[in-house]
């Protein structure tokens, strides 16, 4: 342990894919203005209130705001990967359970990537599904539409093209259900 500009640090060990530890400086949390702050006070569950209130938001903006129904996506799929700190945060022990909830659903690997794509511009770690994935969008006759009027925003992964609006979907029912077998909701 060591501290550095008023910063504690500590020397951990994290498990890597492969189940071989290395270290890794992690800082510990910094002083705080108050004991406890608005942020905090709902813990996890208000992360995953958020996703769904971003996830509401996305469905409720009109077709015609591609910007903001982009924007609304990578926040929702940022707040969906960022659920995950938040439950580990709470109870450590839980690690296990979204390791694997996380390498059996391609929907939370593909949020995951996402996330951090929105983070970093491109992946700085293998993706979690095949190549990096991209984001197009794809002509939908008769003004059926959701981005846009004619056209329908999708992720293409591993020679898949996933409907962005079905795979918010999927990834607020898998965390519900996560949380449903883990006793949380």
């Amino acid at each position: 342990m060591w501290s550095s500009a008023g910063r504690v640090c500590v020397s951990v060990r994290f498990p890597a894919p492969n189940g071989i530890a290395f270290p890794r400086n992690v800082t510990s949390a910094q002083p705080r203005e108050l004991p406890w702050s608005w942020e905090r006070s709902t813990g996890w569950r208000g992360q995953y209130e958020r996703l769904q209130r971003w996830r509401a938001r996305f469905l409720k903006a009109g077709p015609d705001d591609v910007e903001l129904l982009f924007d609304l996506a990578l926040v929702f799929f940022t707040s969906s990967y960022h659920l995950r700190d938040w439950l580990e945060r709470d109870d450590p022990s839980i690690q296990p359970a979204l390791d694997d909830l996380f390498s059996t659903s391609a929907p939370m690997r593909l949020s995951a990537d996402i996330a951090n794509i929105a983070k970093h511009l491109d992946l700085t770690r293998p993706p979690r599904v095949g190549r990096q994935l991209s984001f197009a969008r794809e002509y939908v006759p008769g003004h059926q539409g959701w981005f846009g009027r004619d056209a329908r925003l999708v992720v293409l992964t591993g020679g898949e093209k996933i409907d962005v609006l079905d795979l918010t979907a999927k990834c607020e029912t898998a965390w519900t259900a996560f949380l449903q077998e883990h006793g949380r909701v």
